[in-house]
């Protein structure tokens, strides 16, 4: 079984959420206030950041060898956001209830691929570092 089996199944979790989040702000940003509130009123300009981001994500998932720097980075990114995404509720005092729990939701979906993408990358790194360590004995 493959070593890297969480740290691909958080990467593409991670990029079709993204794709998805991507359409949902294309399709009702403008009509949903609630989405809109998510998309800080740019649902356009979200949704190009989605759909490039998911589909770098996918990219590192799909890989044969899986770009631990890329991962790295998106993973920090991950981080930003949901930072970034508790800000911007901070910073608003006129959200609906709808439009905060999306925010808190997505924010809490974007911080468990986070979490589960560094278990796998730590995963992935140190059985690399197992399998290095056992083709130079040999």
């Amino acid at each position: 079984m493959e070593k890297a089996s969480l740290l691909r199944k958080a990467l593409r979790a991670n990029g079709f959420f993204s794709l998805g989040s991507a359409l949902v702000a294309i399709l009702l940003g403008n009509s949903l206030r609630a989405v809109n509130e998510m998309v800080n009123g740019q649902p356009v300009a979200f949704a190009v950041q989605l759909v490039v981001f998911g589909s770098i994500v996918l990219y590192a998932a799909y890989r044969k060898k899986i770009p631990k720097i890329l991962v790295w980075v998106i993973i920090v990114l991950d981080f930003l956001y949901v930072l970034m995404g508790f800000v911007h509720l901070g910073m608003q005092n006129e959200f609906s209830s709808v439009g905060i729990a999306l925010i808190v939701l997505t924010n809490l979906a974007v911080l468990i691929f986070a979490i589960l993408q560094t278990l796998g990358i730590r995963r992935y790194m140190k059985t690399q570092k197992s399998s290095t360590l056992t083709d130079k004995t040999l």
